[in-house]
């Protein structure tokens, strides 16, 4: 993984803001909206469309970008080739179980699935907060 030396104005012209500007991969596809496994990541629309338009930006390779946004405690990184101008993955890295508890977004078993997806994901930069 490479780190972006890009100056911010750059990564703003290279990353879409607007959803409609990518497609969901097939491997994104299947991982949208509770499939009902033991790693549900509660992916929906507010979240794919909040982590395009508002995420912070990271270059991580030749035209990937990871964007992060948090949701009612949950945080996520929604993982975008621009060139392709794909949404490869998606997929819950941190969360606070007392904001997404106090946030009302959230019920308790989703906190769980969430909670157990971090806990399990074998990815090493993910962050898992009970503060």
């Amino acid at each position: 993984m490479s780190t972006d030396t890009s100056a911010p104005s750059q990564i703003a012209e290279t990353v879409p803001r607007d959803p409609s500007a990518f497609r969901p991969s097939k491997h994104f596809a299947s991982k949208v909206k509770d499939l009902g496994t033991d790693r549900n990541r509660h992916l929906d629309g507010e979240i794919i469309n909040g982590c395009i338009e508002h995420g912070s930006r990271r270059k991580v390779d030749s035209g990937v970008y990871h964007l992060r946004e948090t949701f009612g405690g949950a945080t996520y990184r929604l993982v975008v080739d621009v060139d392709d101008r794909e949404v490869v993955t998606g997929y819950p890295i941190s969360i606070n179980t007392d904001a997404a508890k106090r946030s009302g977004r959230w019920s308790t078993d989703q906190i769980e699935d969430i909670r157990h997806f971090i806990k399990t994901d074998p990815r090493p930069d993910r962050d898992y907060s009970d503060s």
